[in-house]
């Protein structure tokens, strides 16, 4: 695990998609307006967004895991409230694994899948 500086996060409790239990991934698509992109290639996007309702960051990732052979490639989208900037920069120097130790939205549509998983909350501290 690498060292990094700490994230401070808390629950985006005033947000409809924190209170909308079933989820679309239009809804979370259409939630946020786009303040910053952090990174970007032709297999991995991080961006800092912000909803359009409640004002509260995400940082975004998108991650698409190649392996040159037969196409449906892994595909995952990560969404994590994040309390200011500097989260967010934190953020963007860690790994895609350790992403994931955060609260967080996930869309993930794994390698040879027919089908994506969520948009769901994962790590949760309340509901």
């Amino acid at each position: 695990m690498s060292i990094h500086c700490p994230v401070e996060t808390s629950d985006p409790t005033e947000c409809i998609l924190w209170k909308t239990h079933a989820l679309t991934i239009e809804q979370v698509h259409g939630a946020f307006d786009l303040l910053t992109i952090v990174s970007e290639d032709s297999h991995s996007i991080r961006k800092l967004l912000c909803c359009k309702e409640c004002g509260h960051l995400q940082f975004y990732e998108f991650n698409e895991e190649v392996d040159w052979q037969e196409g449906k490639d892994g595909q995952y989208w990560t969404w994590i409230p994040v309390d200011d900037e500097k989260s967010a920069e934190n953020l963007s120097v860690i790994s895609v694994m350790e992403i994931l130790m955060y609260p967080s939205i996930r869309y993930d549509y794994p390698k040879g899948s027919d089908s994506a998983r969520g948009p769901a909350w994962y790590g949760r501290r309340s509901s």
